[in-house]
C-alpha cells in the first residue's frame, strides 16, 4: 500500500467543526468533505489491519484501537491507531501511528488523556530516557527523532541523532518534560510513500524493545 500527498492534504483544511463548516460552505460541500474523510479513513484502516497482521504473532499485538475518521462534532485533524499487547490493553504507554497534513509518524507513547484510568505513570515510562543510547545502537538512527508529549505534532520534531550527540540537551530535555512524556518515533514526510505498510512494521518491530521494557510487573 502506498500513500500520496492526497492522504495528507485531506487534513489541510482551515476548519473542522461541521458547525462552522456548515456556515461556509453548501450541503454538497459538507458532503463531499464526509464522503472524502471516509473514503481515506477507510484506506487508513484497512493500512492499520494489514500492518498488525503481519507482526510476529508471539508478540501478543491483536487489532489496534482505530480511532474514528469524527468525534461527532468534527472531523479529525489527523487519522490514529493504537496498538497494545493482547495483556497490556489497560496500560497507558503504547505504540501508535499517525497521519496529519505533514507527516506520517510510527512512534512510541505514553497517553494522557484518561490517565487515571490506565496503569504506568509518566515518571516510569520517562525513565527509558535511560536506555535510548543502548537501544538507538540496533536501530538507523538518523531515521527517528524525539519530541515532548506537549510539543505540536506538527512541529520540526528534534533529530533523535542531535539528542544523543549532547549531554547537555538531553539534561534539559528530560528538565523541561516536568510532569509530561516524551514520544520517540520515525517520520515519513509528505510525498509518495511506496510500500509504506512494511516500513511501518520495521518501525514498530523496532520500536519492541521499549515498549517491551515497560511492560506491566505482575
Amino acid at each position: 500500500m502506498n500513500l500520496t500527498p492526497a492522504d495528507f492534504d485531506l487534513f489541510r483544511r482551515d476548519h473542522y467543526a461541521f458547525k462552522q463548516l456548515k456556515t461556509e460552505l453548501s450541503s454538497e460541500q459538507v458532503e463531499a468533505i464526509k464522503q472524502d474523510y471516509q473514503s481515506h479513513w477507510q484506506k487508513w484502516k484497512n493500512l492499520q489491519l494489514k500492518v498488525v497482521t503481519e507482526l510476529p504473532e508471539e508478540l501478543g499485538m491483536k487489532k489496534p484501537k482505530i480511532e474514528s475518521w469524527t468525534n461527532g462534532w468534527n472531523v479529525r485533524s489527523h487519522f490514529w491507531s493504537a496498538y497494545r499487547g493482547e495483556h497490556r490493553q489497560q496500560e497507558n504507554a503504547c505504540l501508535a501511528v499517525l497521519l496529519n497534513q505533514n507527516q506520517y509518524q510510527i512512534y512510541l507513547m505514553f497517553q494522557h488523556y484518561r490517565m487515571n484510568e490506565r496503569h504506568g505513570t509518566p515518571t516510569d515510562y520517562n525513565q527509558l530516557l535511560d536506555i535510548l543510547p543502548q537501544w538507538s545502537k540496533q536501530v538507523s538512527v538518523e531515521e527517528y527523532f524525539i519530541w515532548p508529549q506537549k510539543e505540536d505534532e506538527l512541529a520540526d520534531h528534534l533529530p533523535l541523532t542531535e539528542y544523543l550527540a549532547s549531554p547537555s540537551l538531553q539534561e534539559k530535555f528530560a528538565r523541561d518534560l516536568q510532569d509530561g512524556t516524551f514520544q520517540i518515533g520515525k517520520l515519513f514526510f509528505k510525498g509518495d510513500l511506496v510500500g509504506i505498510e512494511e516500513q511501518t512494521v520495521q518501525a514498530l518491530l523496532e520500536l519492541m524493545p521499549l515498549y517491551q521494557a515497560l511492560a506491566a510487573n505482575p
